[in-house]
């Protein structure tokens, strides 16, 4: 045998041992393929301080699940609180859900909830002053639930857990925090994004 063989035969021995060969990566679709529950109805996910971080979060979960799935129906209704009244509804509930698919025309419902469990300042509050902006360290969990809006069987649910330190934050007297910054997107929005982003993950596909 020649030179050349063996040097070929070598290379090729190299490569196997190496991974020079590629295997063609295999994109795994969502586990969740929202057009089977189009149209969605997703109301502002409750939170339970003041401002406008639960507008932020429910706006990053919508692009979150529409990431990978595009074209999807999603009729945003607006707050619990709006939507049960138009729904002529006071609470959540199998009743409820049955009406506000009715209402809203939607096949599935989204709603979830936002809890900011720690806040801490990391500013002095100055006497006399009312309401003024501070960062703080926070930790905030979201769960976020889909229902059937025939029965209000729950078909899905996720969460995320994010814990980080944000400006934007106004002390109001009497010991409250509202998360009202002049621009919510650059004081909450990546903190808005871990959340969803650990929340969504059955609505994304991924390569392997």
């Amino acid at each position: 045998m020649t030179k050349t063989f063996y040097i070929g035969l070598i290379i090729m021995s190299f490569c196997v041992v190496s991974g020079c060969h590629h295997r063609p990566r295999v994109y795994v679709p969502p586990e969740i393929d929202l057009k089977d529950f189009e149209p969605l109805g997703i109301m502002v996910f409750q939170c339970n301080k003041e401002g406008k971080l639960d507008k932020v979060v429910t706006q990053k979960f919508i692009e979150a699940i529409t990431e990978d799935q595009k074209m999807i129906q999603i009729i945003e209704m607006g707050t619990q609180k709006e939507v049960l009244k138009k729904a002529g509804t006071v609470k959540l509930g199998p009743e409820a859900m049955k009406a506000i698919g009715e209402k809203y025309g939607v096949k599935t419902i989204i709603a979830g909830d936002l809890d900011i469990s720690d806040i801490h300042p990391r500013v002095s509050i100055l006497p006399g002053v009312s309401l003024i902006d501070i960062s703080a360290d926070v930790e905030a969990e979201l769960v976020a639930r889909m229902y059937n809006a025939e029965n209000g069987a729950t078909l899905w649910t996720g969460s995320g857990h994010d814990e980080r330190t944000i400006g934007g934050i106004s002390f109001i007297k009497g010991g409250h925090f509202a998360f009202d910054a002049d621009d919510p997107e650059a004081a909450y929005g990546e903190m808005a994004y871990d959340l969803v982003w650990h929340a969504t993950d059955d609505f994304r596909g991924w390569w392997k």
